[in-house]
């Protein structure tokens, strides 16, 4: 009998979707008669393993990082795909921004569809229009070969939204799907805000901190733009402070889960440390979790989790060799820093500011700027399952 029952597929590579499809199998457990199989590989999987899934939810791991080629990607996607046709899968949804979606978006269009009822959604996690350092360029040749296309952020998919793959750039959307359910994952911000209350001061003791008097932490992003430029720049700018204005601040460098294999930006830092090591850093090791409810404020380049910092009440500043119109930017919810002169204001700023914000208005306004609705759920059930 339950072998019968309606059966969903997720299949994810990166960290970020795959805390949203956390959430979305949760709900529908909880809202729908249906099975949930969810297929992860590398930072996705280690993500899932951390977040302690019902046990009706099937978590299979599939490996990335060993293959050789091309042809050995494809194989495996074209398993993946028949995985979940054998399963019974009437609805499979896999994340955007990985070339390995391609793969997947590619067996999929070679099925026979006559012979599959099956709905197929490439999902665009990032609550952004435009993404630098690559999401944005691997969404367009994800998006060119599918037909159904949903968006976190339900704004984007209004009448006048423009997404773009690169700066001038708009994508394409003729004679797609498109559907935003509203969703980000508010509750993660709400339960790291109380948790700060409860932990702060027991995980400062823990790693030593409890003679920091400000423990700011930047956190790093995975692409070329963050690893040839925007690091680069915010490491050159802290250089050239005076010591007085840091002497009191302690910087944990947290890297990008996906970051961390190749540490490009952790090889620079240590480098650069050995140059500067009047400056109070280090390379964080802690949980992206452990980092927020530890810091005083967050600087950081590009990340979709910026949101996130401010629905916490985090004093914030994007600092990097240019300034990303993001949407902390657009609403001025943020800092900014494109210098050294710049940064260094900034953090005499952030030193009287670090103080957690509980603005409410402050909290509507971004909810309105990321799209996010309370009937994510209802939403995402109408969608994928056609309910409407």
């Amino acid at each position: 009998m339950h072998d019968n029952l309606p059966l969903v597929c997720f299949i994810v590579c990166d960290s970020g979707p795959a805390t949203h499809f956390a959430a979305f199998a949760k709900s529908l457990l909880v809202r729908s008669n249906l099975r949930i199989n969810i297929y992860a590989s590398g930072p996705a999987l280690e993500k899932f393993q951390t977040l302690n899934l019902s046990d009706n939810i099937c978590l299979f791991q599939f490996i990335l990082n060993e293959l050789n080629n091309e042809e050995e990607e494809e194989e495996l996607a074209i398993k993946l795909i028949d995985s979940c046709l054998m399963e019974g899968a009437q609805t499979i949804i896999v994340d955007i921004a990985n070339k390995f979606d391609i793969k997947l978006q590619e067996a999929y269009n070679k099925l026979d569809l006559a012979l599959h009822n099956i709905h197929f959604w490439c999902y665009y996690d990032n609550p952004e229009e435009y993404v630098p350092g690559g999401y944005s360029i691997r969404s367009e040749e994800m998006i060119k070969l599918s037909k159904n296309v949903l968006f976190a952020n339900i704004n984007l998919v209004k009448r006048d939204s423009k997404i773009f793959s690169l700066p001038n750039i708009m994508i394409n959307f003729n004679n797609k799907n498109i559907q935003g359910i509203g969703y980000y994952p508010t509750d993660i911000a709400e339960n790291l805000q109380k948790r700060r209350e409860i932990e702060r001061k027991t995980l400062r003791a823990k790693y030593g901190w409890n003679n920091i008097k400000y423990l700011f932490v930047y956190f790093g992003g995975n692409n070329k733009i963050y690893y040839n430029q925007a690091f680069p720049a915010f490491l050159s700018f802290l250089s050239q402070i005076d010591h007085n204005i840091l002497e009191d601040i302690m910087f944990l460098i947290h890297q990008h889960p996906a970051a961390k294999k190749q540490n490009h930006d952790g090889l620079l830092f240590q480098e650069w440390l050995v140059k500067n090591n009047h400056i109070q850093a280090m390379l964080s090791q802690l949980t992206s979790d452990e980092a927020q409810i530890i810091a005083d404020g967050v600087l950081y380049y590009q990340t979709s989790m910026a949101p996130q910092f401010i629905l916490i009440g985090l004093p914030v500043i994007q600092v990097g060799h240019e300034i990303g119109e993001d949407i902390l930017i657009k609403h001025n919810l943020c800092k900014t820093a494109a210098n050294a002169i710049e940064l260094m204001n900034e953090l005499k700023v952030l030193k009287n500011t670090c103080q957690l914000s509980n603005n409410i208005q402050q909290k509507q306004l971004i909810y309105g700027a990321i799209g996010y609705t309370v009937d994510w759920s209802e939403n995402l059930r109408n969608t994928i399952l056609d309910l409407e």
